[in-house]
């Protein structure tokens, strides 16, 4: 009777345990819709249509029937759900993140220094963006900026891996438009391996320039900062919460890729098949 009473007793102290565990590790939705917003990560899920867009467009001038593949491009566009694609990207977060760490992120990114930049940030959304740019790099042309500043924004773009993670969003998006013409002209499909061969070219081709305009862009996008506070982004970012953050981040919006495309090419299929 003691040892079954004493099994009893070491089974509720595992359950409360557990209980106590379980509660430690879960995440409020209020907490991960501040994350996603104070973060810029619904900022850029928003832009991923008009890069769907923009890579349609200059698809089309290459296949045979335009408006077969524009048809394509609104059924991929269709497809975007920008709140089931939050979702997935809310619950790979809610999943990640232990709430210390969601603590200490809405603490970094509620602090004064994380919303001058979330704020400078914004800037890339603006419709007048690509002009203001082109403005500012002409003005860089007659007043280039300083070592110290090429320096400080040479070390936040290789500490972020924002290339690396930038152009696998742009394969991402290339791969379904592509995909997605390839169902709506049949006739003119290529394979799998072709694809992801002009995939490799394209990611060959695109690295520089790429490369290129993150640094023009962190210039434009940063030049209300100093370098002390761009050292001190930088810094967070070479932190382990701070990598896995990006790493997390991007995994979830590689998910909701995966997602849509699934839900696109059913569509397209259904759409050119009949």
């Amino acid at each position: 009777m003691k040892k079954i009473n004493s099994l009893a007793f070491i089974l509720v102290v595992m359950l409360a345990l557990f209980s106590q565990i379980s509660s430690a590790k879960a995440i409020s939705d209020d907490n991960v819709k501040q994350y996603l917003a104070l973060s810029g990560i619904d900022s850029a899920l928003d832009g991923i249509p008009a890069q769907m867009s923009a890579m349609g467009q200059q698809m089309q001038i290459t296949v045979k029937d335009p408006a077969q593949a524009q048809r394509a491009v609104d059924l991929l566009l269709n497809a975007w759900q920008i709140e089931e694609v939050r979702l997935i990207v809310a619950e790979h977060v809610k999943e990640n993140f232990s709430t210390a760490e969601m603590k200490s992120l809405l603490t970094w990114l509620n602090s004064d220094l994380a919303r001058k930049i979330k704020s400078a940030e914004e800037k890339a959304a603006a419709a007048n963006f690509n002009q203001e740019l082109m403005a500012y790099m002409a003005q860089l042309q007659t007043t280039p900026p300083t070592t110290a500043r090429v320096q400080v924004i040479r070390d936040f773009i290789d500490t972020t891996h924002i290339v690396d993670h930038s152009l696998n969003i742009v394969m991402s998006v290339a791969q379904g438009t592509m995909e997605g013409i390839n169902v709506a002209n049949p006739e003119q499909a290529v394979s799998d391996e072709q694809i992801q061969t002009q995939l490799s070219q394209m990611q060959i081709m695109m690295r520089p320039a790429l490369e290129q305009q993150m640094v023009m862009v962190s210039y434009y996008i940063y030049q209300q900062l100093t370098e002390q506070e761009i050292v001190q982004y930088t810094k967070f970012y070479q932190q382990p919460l701070g990598q896995k953050e990006l790493d997390i981040m991007y995994d979830g919006i590689g998910q909701a890729l995966n997602y849509w495309s699934t839900n696109a090419f059913e569509n397209i299929a259904a759409e050119f098949t009949e």
